[in-house]
């Protein structure tokens, strides 16, 4: 995503909140720890990236998800793709996801918390995809995909 249009997405997600302060208190209620108004600032102006956790907060405050919509829009057609690596990436985020759950599950660090919640995103990403073969396999076994 170009950082102009993120930065102004996010600007639009942050007046929806309510401002910055309503903005800063819903980011601050999702990741767990307190965030500076001079953050949100340099977010807007395109002098710092999006958190991502940050924006699925402020989607999820607003009901708003236009990085998501974005993301739906912008992402390439999906190309066959081979059932054992698809298999093997599967495999790699899940177990990236399990060993981010325990670690947070063990600690009590924000961070650990966070680190957890993107890790699990990327797997269920990589687990819908493979789904997503799969339901195409099941309905054209041979590859033969109907547009």
């Amino acid at each position: 995503m170009q950082p102009k249009i993120a930065a102004q997405m996010f600007k639009n997600l942050v007046k929806e909140t309510g401002g910055k302060e309503a903005a800063a208190a819903a980011i601050t209620s999702a990741v767990g720890h307190t965030i500076s108004i001079g953050s949100l600032t340099k977010i807007e102006h395109g002098d710092a990236s999006v958190p991502l956790l940050w924006a699925w907060a402020l989607q999820d405050a607003t009901g708003n998800y236009c990085f998501d919509a974005y993301r739906a829009q912008v992402r390439p057609e999906a190309v066959e793709r081979c059932a054992y690596s698809l298999t093997g990436e599967v495999a790699k985020e899940h177990g990236e996801a399990i060993e981010a759950g325990l670690k947070a599950a063990r600690s009590s660090s924000d961070e650990n918390w966070s680190r957890a919640a993107v890790e699990y995103r990327e797997a269920a990403e990589k687990h819908a995809e493979m789904a997503a073969l799969c339901e195409r396999k099941a309905f054209h076994p041979f590859g033969a995909v109907a547009k």
